[in-house]
Parts: C-alpha cells; structure tokens; sequence
C-alpha cells in the first residue's frame, strides 16, 4: 500500500455527477501530488494526481474557488478495518 504521508495535494477540479446503477449522486475531486521518493525508486518522476470520493453528505457542495488550492482530507478507520474519508479542509496553495 502506498504511503502518503506528508504528501501535499493541491486540487486540480472536481465533478458531479449520479452514479449509473442506482442514480445517487456523488462528487469526486482530482488532486495533483508530487512523486515521492519511494515512487522514484519505483521509476516514477514529477506529478502524479488522485482521485478523492467526498462524503455523502459533501456531496455537490464544492465551488470552482477550490481549485489550485491545498486539499487535507482526513480520514477515520470504519468499523471493516478501512479508511474512510470523514472530512477534508482547504488553504492556500504556497
């Protein structure tokens, strides 16, 4: 598993949409990172992006201000073992 530890990601876009089995609605934001030193090791150089699923209740509450920004999304184990996303926050991108 990848570590992303003191990984900075900064929002490149997001889109709204409904999922097609069952029509519920979903928002997922794109972020940029750059390769870390294990990803070089694994011939991987400069940027790479990732996929965030917000939070149901997020969903369709970003506005195009959170783009070039820095996104920290935080995360809490779930009752399965798995990480899951609970809440994130925005700053400036420096």
């Amino acid at each position: 598993m990848k570590r992303m530890e003191n990984v900075r990601f900064q929002v490149l876009g997001y889109r709204n949409f409904k999922r097609k089995s069952d029509g519920k609605p979903l928002t997922v934001l794109t972020a940029c990172y750059a390769c870390t030193p294990d990803d070089n090791g694994r011939g991987a150089f400069g940027m790479q992006y990732k996929d965030f699923f917000l939070p149901d209740e997020k969903v369709g509450t970003l506005t195009p201000d959170c783009i070039g920004q820095e996104f920290i999304p935080q995360y809490a184990i779930t009752s399965f073992g798995r990480p899951t996303m609970v809440e994130y926050s925005f700053k400036a991108w420096k």
